[in-house]
């Protein structure tokens, strides 16, 4: 009797791992599918990325991008949130455009590239870009990578205010913050924007922001952990 239950128990177990299994490989089929339709090419770069560690984004060029199931399943889950509130305002507002595809053009050379998430219009016809960011916490304000995305926007749509908004997956709870669009901040985007060129075209590693930044944690989860090897993680 003992031997049947452990059978049926390991039996049990290994269909679990199974279905586990089953749901990894479809989240891998579906990006892989998903990045077929978007190149990436030296020159152009994309806005969800620049504010993030450089050196990341060289890999993602030069090594070609990678991505684990449960990296997958976070972002998946974000873009379940961004359909909500696409919804959500739809019921409520005046929506303009979802995922309306943006250029800010630098040079003859570089570029930005990327989709805005939602335009939304007020009752005196007022525009608005909505950035929504799904979280595990809400900021006491805005990151600063997420400040850079949505200035981008404003900047290539010439729309003067819009509103980092964030989800948190865990309690529900939402809140925006207002963001003025601000000349200021092209020089910075064009600054990082120059220097991932130049170090994918001249194949040379730019820095490791995120581990000289102290976000060890971000080193922890990067795909290109292996090849990057900044140093000690247990900081």
């Amino acid at each position: 009797m003992e031997a049947a239950r452990n059978l049926a128990v390991s039996n049990s177990e290994n269909q679990e791992q199974r279905v586990e299994n089953l749901l990894k490989k479809g989240l891998i089929s579906l990006w892989k599918k998903e990045a077929q339709l978007h190149t990436r090419d030296s020159g152009t770069y994309y806005p969800s990325y620049l504010g993030y560690c450089l050196r990341k984004q060289y890999y993602i060029y030069v090594v070609g991008e990678r991505a684990t199931p449960e990296n997958l399943a976070v972002l998946m889950t974000g873009q379940g949130v961004h359909e909500i509130v696409a919804r959500a305002f739809s019921e409520s507002s005046t929506v303009e455009s979802i995922e309306e595809k943006i250029t800010l053009s630098f040079t003859d050379k570089i570029k930005l590239s990327g989709r805005v998430d939602i335009i939304i219009v007020d009752i005196d016809n007022k525009r608005y870009v909505i950035e929504v960011k799904s979280a595990s916490r809400i900021p006491d304000r805005p990151y600063e990578s997420h400040l850079l995305q949505l200035e981008i926007y404003l900047h290539s749509l010439n729309i003067n205010d819009g509103f980092v908004l964030y989800w948190n997956k865990r309690s529900g709870e939402v809140r925006a913050f207002a963001v003025g669009k601000n000349n200021e901040w092209l020089s910075k985007i064009y600054e990082r924007a120059a220097m991932l060129d130049y170090h994918i075209c001249m194949a040379q590693l730019p820095p490791a922001e995120s581990y000289l930044n102290g976000k060890v944690w971000e080193c922890r989860r990067c795909p290109y952990l292996q090849e990057c090897n900044p140093g000690p993680l247990d900081i």
